[in-house]
């Protein structure tokens, strides 16, 4: 399998695990809250909750249609540019009195899965010569 597979393959799989979360968010918010990392999260109910499902399920739309044009370099710079909102996330659990733990283990380790498939689809073999 190429590396260009494999960078598809797991980013489909990217794409299935933000819209789980986003869903989750929007339709049973009580399930979603504490492993987000800060130290309260709003009760379920509160529209912040749905807001921040709804920003995760359109981050994975996006995502998904950029696949589906499979177009490499898109994709590539799209994951790039969409990996500025875990490192946000990350940032704002770190500066709120949140878990580092969940700031790096969960929102920190997303990105760098998301730069590295950027990385994956970006740079291009060397060739024979040069």
């Amino acid at each position: 399998m190429t590396r260009i597979k494999i960078a598809y393959l797991l980013s489909a799989a990217l794409v299935l695990f933000v819209l789980y979360f986003g869903t989750g968010y929007v339709f049973f918010p009580a399930t979603q809250t504490g492993g987000f990392g800060l130290p309260s999260m709003p009760a379920e109910g509160d529209p912040i909750l749905a807001v921040k499902g709804v920003r995760d399920i359109g981050t994975a739309l996006v995502l998904l249609a950029l696949l589906l044009l499979r177009n490499v370099r898109a994709v590539g710079w799209g994951l790039l540019a969409l990996a500025f909102i875990p490192v946000g996330d990350m940032l704002i659990v770190l500066t709120h009195n949140g878990s580092a733990g969940a700031a790096f283990g969960i929102h920190g380790a997303t990105a760098a899965v998301m730069v590295l498939l950027s990385a994956m689809f970006l740079i291009r073999p060397a060739q024979n010569g040069q």
